[in-house]
């Protein structure tokens, strides 16, 4: 190859070379600066349709928790967004608010329309929602958190090889009048890696108790609460029920129910 060839065919590859990397570092600058993905929206509540064609839906419920004072729900203003599905078969509706256990803390009638809101105030302090339970093992290993009972199961996970409680049942306890002295309700804690040298510990409203007739296995710790230790109170879920109650032409009741998380 000659001299002039061969010093033109050495220039046309350094420019290839160049445009080549001068494309590459414009490309690499624009995926750095491309925008972050964006989040996904929240899950949205759907109707569910039941037999008889109505479909009752809360839609939205404002604010989204409960504010709680020693075991009891302080009064406190809710706005609920509701649907009804096929209306004209409705004959009546009603917002009810509930604890687990099936006591009903307040009660109102609403309209019966396709979509509505219903501004109420929730006064129900003289309901006793109970003491807060809560529970954690202490282990060689290492000590799980604090559980609070009734609370949305945790779960455990199989990244972790420490301890740790995934749940605590029962999730609630009813008020009874009278109980033997000396009784309790069998309490069971879930979770993952207690060994015999474990020791599953308990509070009520931070003031610490006794667990009675604890047996630990390598995925749960049964135990007894004690009655005496709750003083007679109920002890319930960490959370109260709002549901949409209507009454079809045919007398048939259908409902739909959100949750309102407790906050302390």
């Amino acid at each position: 190859m000659h001299n002039g060839s061969r010093a033109a065919w050495v220039s046309f590859s350094a420019a290839l070379l160049l445009f080549g990397g001068c494309r590459k570092t414009a490309e690499t600058a624009t995926a750095r600066q491309a925008p972050p993905a964006a989040a996904p929206e929240p899950s949205q509540r759907t109707h569910r349709m039941f037999m008889n064609g109505i479909s009752p839906l809360i839609v939205s419920v404002s604010p989204g928790t409960v504010n709680i004072y020693k075991g009891r729900a302080l009064d406190q203003r809710f706005i609920v967004t509701y649907e009804i599905g096929s209306a004209e078969k409705v004959t009546k509706a009603a917002i009810s608010v509930r604890s687990e256990d099936g006591g009903e803390l307040q009660r109102l009638d609403v309209a019966v329309a396709p979509r509505a809101q219903v501004d109420f105030l929730l006064s129900a302090s003289s309901y006793d929602l109970g003491p807060t339970v809560r529970f954690r093992v202490r282990c060689p290993t290492g000590d799980t958190d604090w559980y609070t009972m009734g609370v949305e199961p945790a779960g455990v996970s199989s990244e972790i090889s420490t301890p740790q409680i995934g749940n605590v049942t029962p999730s609630y306890i009813s008020a009874r009048t009278s109980r033997p002295p000396g009784s309790g309700v069998p309490v069971t804690i879930w979770g993952a890696h207690f060994t015999q040298g474990c020791t599953p510990e308990a509070t009520v409203d931070w003031t610490s108790i006794e667990l009675k007739n604890v047996l630990i296995l390598n995925s749960q710790i049964s135990t007894l609460l004690l009655y005496s230790d709750l003083q007679g109170r109920p002890v319930s879920a960490r959370h109260l029920s709002v549901d949409l109650e209507v009454t079809s032409t045919t007398g048939m009741v259908n409902e739909d129910t959100f949750q309102l998380n407790f906050k302390d």
